[in-house]
């Protein structure tokens, strides 16, 4: 079966291959006209321009650094004086003291004002990214500011600092998914003082892509982050992922300790590893396998699956769904098409190459693909749908006329982003229809954030998903169409062979 070797290479590389990320230039929101706003911890001195207010760069937990490195993130610091909030804070893939969040809002939000927040977490495979960079677009928030929506954005630790598991860490207490606990600790903030910005706490929505939509499903699932939103998107989510156990997340901390010259698992060695440079335990064999959730018992308790299928997850209106070819980040080859044992391979070539055309390239990523995204999506609206919640799913497929020696097999990873915020980034470049299929989009998200429904953009209502007609949408080049039972046979195909 296809679903261990094709399956588990496929979803490594899904979370490891992703291109570097951009950071918002420093003076990209630079203005001559400020703003104050007054939180608990003091007063942020932040931008206007255009009419959309940007508090950037805030800190909503201590540094975690010294003795807080692989601790819960301790409360943040509070300040004297107007900070400074014009710029955003750096990557976490490039220090350890970043855990930062930024406020993007119509200028004219006034405290009391009570408008719908909506909460990014960006991807990166856990271990690159930053809350307003760029994969596939720039996601600052602006056109959603625009909308009406408080957007916030947020950094989390990263690699080591943030998804690492040891026995001696163990030992003391909660452990391993760091990076999760700065992101629960970030809706926490919001929650204590997204008031202060116009926001209100009872209506938000978190949303991310890829590292950051596998978060967003597993924050549903997490006793943790209870009561923390009250609507979740998730793009390229993984919905089958499934965490590392932790005793084989610890066995790969050990080693890595064990390289660094950290022997032992007691106090003193956590004591020890905490004095290490993170740059000691490098990672090595490449992208693969470097960080992740982790089956730590507390904030995950198990894969994303399972916990839909046993009704755990929080009941709130969902948004789910992927593009056309997410292979593009894998780059399987046609070979591991020829390794699928029979007879699945059969019936995979029945679905995805009924006239026998025989291109293995197109194939397997296409295969690929519905094993990682497609399918899951479906099976987690199934199960969502089931426990009652209204459930919105779609697909992406328009490739931009710029894009399409890049893109010959369809969207590729994270090319919706730029569309949901409507920031195209080089060497990508808006016509006509990509800049209505932007506001649609841009439409659509900011509409759920607003009442837990998409409804209608682009003269298109979006229908919920149900079980008699597993309706959904499609954003492809011939613009918004709602699509019924939708690549039923690929996803027929692809279920039989899938991990249950």
């Amino acid at each position: 079966m296809i679903r261990r070797s094709l399956v588990a290479s496929a979803i490594a590389l899904s979370l490891f291959a992703v291109p570097a990320a951009a950071q918002a230039p420093a003076d990209a929101f630079a203005s001559d006209v400020t703003q104050v706003v007054k939180i608990r911890q003091g007063a942020l001195k932040g931008t206007v321009k255009d009419g959309v207010a940007y508090t950037l760069g805030v800190p909503y937990a201590a540094p975690p650094v010294g003795e807080l490195r692989w601790k819960p993130p301790a409360a943040a610091p509070a300040w004297t004086g107007e900070r400074d909030a014009s710029k955003a804070g750096p990557r976490c893939q490039d220090v350890e003291d970043c855990l930062t969040i930024n406020v993007v809002r119509p200028a004219n939000a006034r405290p009391g004002a009570r408008l719908p927040v909506m909460v990014w977490i960006h991807g990166g495979a856990y271990v690159i990214g930053t809350s307003m960079g760029a994969f596939g677009g720039d996601t600052d928030g602006t056109n959603f500011a625009k909308q009406g929506i408080v957007h916030v954005s947020l950094n989390y630790r990263l690699g080591r600092a943030g998804w690492f598991a040891h026995p001696a860490l163990t030992k003391e207490g909660p452990t391993g998914n760091y990076g999760m606990m700065d992101q629960i600790a970030a809706l926490k903030w919001v929650q204590a003082n997204i008031a202060s910005f116009g926001g209100d706490p009872k209506k938000v929505t978190i949303f991310g892509e890829s590292a950051g939509g596998i978060s967003v499903l597993y924050l549903m699932l997490s006793p943790e982050a209870k009561g923390l939103f009250s609507k979740v998107i998730g793009e390229s989510s993984f919905a089958r992922h499934v965490p590392t156990p932790l005793k084989t997340a610890e066995a790969a901390g050990l080693k890595a300790a064990n390289d660094a010259g950290v022997q032992g698992e007691d106090a003193a060695a956590a004591a020890a590893l905490r004095k290490v440079p993170l740059t000691a335990m490098p990672y090595s064999g490449g992208l693969v396998g470097r960080a992740g959730p982790i089956l730590d018992g507390k904030l995950i308790n198990e894969g994303l699956a399972q916990g839909f299928s046993a009704g755990k997850q929080a009941k709130v209106p969902l948004m789910l769904g992927g593009n056309s070819n997410e292979a593009s980040l894998f780059r399987p080859q046609p070979a591991q098409l020829d390794a699928i044992p029979e007879p699945q391979k059969s019936a995979i070539l029945r679905a995805f190459d009924p006239n026998g055309a025989g291109d293995k390239a197109r194939i397997i990523n296409d295969v690929v693909t519905v094993q990682m995204i497609t399918e899951p999506d479906r099976n987690t609206a199934r199960l969502h749908a089931k426990a009652g919640q209204p459930v919105y799913l779609y697909y992406f497929s328009r490739v931009a006329p710029t894009d399409k020696d890049r893109r010959p097999y369809g969207a590729g990873h994270t090319d919706e982003i730029r569309y949901v915020f409507g920031a195209p980034t080089a060497p990508v470049k808006f016509d006509a229809n990509d800049k209505a299929l932007s506001d649609a989009m841009n439409t659509y998200w900011a509409n759920f954030a607003k009442t837990g429904d998409p409804g209608s953009a682009g003269g298109v209502a979006w229908p919920k998903f149900d079980a008699a007609h597993e309706r959904q949408v499609e954003f492809g080049d011939d613009g918004v169409k709602v699509r019924e039972h939708f690549l039923k046979d690929w996803r027929d195909a692809v279920e039989a062979g899938q991990a249950k």
